[in-house]
């Protein structure tokens, strides 16, 4: 059901890839999100740990606002997927985009997956998801900037690309081509 936040001058997603992405290991459906995932989207936020929403944003956020969300969704700029449960769409168990940035034919990754929901290969399952739809997108790399102690993710972009260590933060770039 739509948020009540929702205006109805909102930008709507319109032309967005409707891909679908199934993960059989973790009996998951990652689909395009919409403006409707709004609150599902900051009901994940809640069940996240500290430590998982600090992985995700490198902050302690709690949420997202409604103006975030809507530039998330806008598929000039963005790419935006929410995985749920196979038998309970209405539960959004991670969400996962790809942001265009300023440097030409580059976007950067963020994924956050439910804490319940880690360590099952989904992770690495959806970003090999996003590398495919990135070139769709007219992206040749992804970039990921992460904290050197998110061990989860430095395992999936190990396996992936070339990584530049600065400090307590680790950028990852990871050619889609």
């Amino acid at each position: 059901m739509p948020t009540s936040a929702l205006s109805p001058h909102a930008p709507l997603q319109t032309g967005a890839a409707t891909a679908r992405h199934a993960h059989a290991a973790s009996q998951t459906v990652t689909r395009s999100a919409a403006l409707d995932d709004f609150d599902a989207v900051n009901e994940l936020h809640e069940r996240c740990s500290l430590q998982t929403r600090f992985a995700r944003y490198l902050a302690a956020r709690r949420s997202l606002s409604l103006s975030e969300f809507v530039h998330l969704t806008r598929p000039d700029r963005s790419l935006t997927w929410v995985t749920h449960p196979k038998d309970i769409p209405d539960k959004i168990i991670a969400t996962m985009n790809l942001v265009r940035t300023a440097e030409a034919n580059a976007a950067e990754l963020g994924i956050m997956i439910e804490d319940a929901w880690q360590s099952r290969g989904l992770g690495t399952s959806l970003v090999q998801f996003a590398r495919t739809q990135a070139r769709g997108f007219g992206c040749s790399s992804i970039v990921v900037l992460t904290s050197s102690d998110n061990v989860r993710v430095l395992k999936i972009m190990r396996s992936l690309g070339r990584l530049a260590v600065q400090g307590s933060t680790v950028d990852f770039t990871v050619c889609v081509g």
